[in-house]
């Protein structure tokens, strides 16, 4: 890492503030040489991906039931539980030009940590780290911003999966969906294979890390207030981006999970929302942004989808979505979606 980072904690575990201390962070970054690393915790809480529909990925009265907070982050990927027994990091790193910044250079310090603890941990593709053989214990988000980058990530210690496995079910019968339905990773907890307790392993991979300390600046933390109440906190951000539609179509691809939100009048499309647990490149000049592929199909009519799939087909989709992916898999699904 070039960039000098900084140490920090929020000292706090509420998901909104937290969530908006990252974009407080961000906004910082890049605006001298220096970056950080910041380890935090969040109460019981659903963080969902940036663009993720909440009501067809998380158990909203579950949630209410159990008075878990739901919050939407800056980053794509999937929807994760949060509680006392998880520990989150996250990288902001400052960058003159874009480039590919490797997932594993960052997470060397945890990953020879976790080996100097007997745990045997590698990387599993891009974005989620595992136990070999037992599971995934950590999943990984980044985002590109003008001038610097993120990483952030989840690590599950000690959490309640049997309270995961509720609040992230899906009733079906709400959905129509052409698509297949969503595998859930299979995952585990650290401390099964850790002598130590999560207190302990927070300033383990602290140390590891070689980081020095400091106090996040109070104009930062002045700013992350403000976010919390006025963006982290609404509905309007964590959940009514979440669209109500006249269509409804989901397909899981190698590169996630896509949902397409049509609302029509006329029988012409006139609304169009693209949602899913999908990652998008962060590290390209010509990335398109997922609202150009939502225009196209607008004002297209809405019972013939071989013309959506030829307007998508301009398209090159792999400067799009982030992944594995086979245009002629994407555009031959919406040919033939209804």
């Amino acid at each position: 890492m070039a960039a000098i980072l900084n140490y920090y904690e929020t000292e706090t575990t509420c998901a909104p503030y937290n969530l908006a201390m990252e974009e407080a962070l961000a906004e910082e970054v890049g605006k001298t040489e220096s970056g950080c690393f910041m380890l935090w915790q969040n109460s019981p809480s659903v963080i969902i991906g940036r663009h993720q529909n909440a009501l067809s990925e998380v158990n909203l009265p579950e949630l209410k039931r159990r008075d878990i907070t739901l919050v939407r982050r800056m980053t794509g990927g999937g929807a994760v539980y949060h509680d006392l027994g998880n520990l989150n990091f996250t990288f902001l790193l400052p960058q003159a030009e874009r480039q590919d910044i490797s997932h594993l250079e960052l997470l060397t310090p945890l990953l020879d940590y976790l080996k100097s603890l007997g745990v045997p941990a590698g990387m599993e593709g891009r974005n989620d780290i595992s136990v070999t053989g037992a599971g995934k214990f950590s999943g990984l988000a980044s985002r590109q911003m003008p001038g610097r980058f993120q990483l952030h990530g989840t690590i599950m210690y000690d959490v309640d999966l049997s309270v995961l496995g509720e609040v992230l079910l899906v009733d079906p019968a709400k959905f129509k969906s052409k698509g297949v339905a969503s595998v859930r990773a299979r995952v585990t907890n650290l401390k099964p294979f850790l002598p130590i307790t999560l207190g302990e392993f927070w300033a383990g991979f602290r140390d590891a890390c070689n980081i020095a300390p400091g106090r996040i600046p109070m104009a930062v933390q002045d700013k992350a207030s403000a976010l919390a109440e006025t963006k982290y906190s609404r509905d309007d951000w964590n959940v009514g981006q979440s669209p109500q539609a006249d269509i409804f179509l989901k397909n899981r691809f190698p590169f996630g999970s896509l949902e397409l939100h049509l609302a029509a009048k006329k029988n012409l499309i006139t609304q169009v929302k693209i949602t899913g647990d999908f990652l998008t490149p962060s590290n390209t000049d010509d990335q398109i942004p997922i609202e150009k592929l939502e225009q196209s199909l607008i004002s297209l009519p809405a019972d013939h989808p071989r013309q959506w799939a030829e307007a998508w087909s301009r398209f090159d989709l792999t400067k799009v979505f982030y992944g594995q992916i086979l245009q002629t898999d994407v555009t031959g699904w919406l040919a033939d979606s209804i």
